[in-house]
């Protein structure tokens, strides 16, 4: 059957990934978008700890100049993690990456990623290695500039309700 478009139609895929699956779907999808971006990445994660391949991809963005974002808690909830989580800040603020910190005593607890003006990816996926194998999670990458526009709005709220982390702190 014929499908036709209309204005404000998006183009969707659902990834699913976990230990069912022969490869880490999500952590594939991720670093391919970061690879992949031009201008502008914003990462919005509560629980980011990154494995080399996707830190990598992180600061080479960086390295192509490109403007990198990334959203965490100021105050975690889990201290295994958050303790984790902020051994990489170094690096990345050293990269180039601006990491804005959620104020407590609130948890940013939404996971999702822009790429340019155009893809979105959000879903139950942390950036960390259990959300890449372990856990049962999905994703659905979004194609659609008035939807990420929307999504860039909600980034902005993120924004004003957070403070940037300097490399000094």
């Amino acid at each position: 059957f014929k499908v036709e478009s209309s204005h404000g139609d998006l183009d969707c895929q659902i990834v699913p990934s976990g230990p069912g699956f022969d490869s880490e779907n999500n952590l594939r999808l991720f670093a391919a978008l970061l690879y992949y971006a031009q201008r502008r990445i914003i990462i919005v994660s509560p629980y980011f700890v990154p494995d080399e391949a996707l830190l990598l991809a992180i600061t080479t963005a960086c390295q192509r100049g490109l403007e990198v974002e990334l959203f965490v808690s100021e105050e975690g909830d889990q201290a295994m993690v958050y303790h984790a989580q902020r051994s990489y800040y170094e690096a990345l603020l050293r990269a180039g990456v601006k990491i804005w910190m959620y104020r407590k005593p609130y948890i940013l607890h939404s996971k999702c990623m822009t790429i340019d003006d155009e893809i979105a990816v959000i879903g139950s996926s942390n950036m960390d290695m259990r959300s890449f194998g372990l856990n049962m999670e999905i994703s659905m990458l979004v194609r659609g500039e008035e939807f990420v526009r929307e999504m860039r709005g909600v980034e902005d709220k993120y924004r004003s309700l957070s403070r940037e982390l300097t490399l000094e702190e």
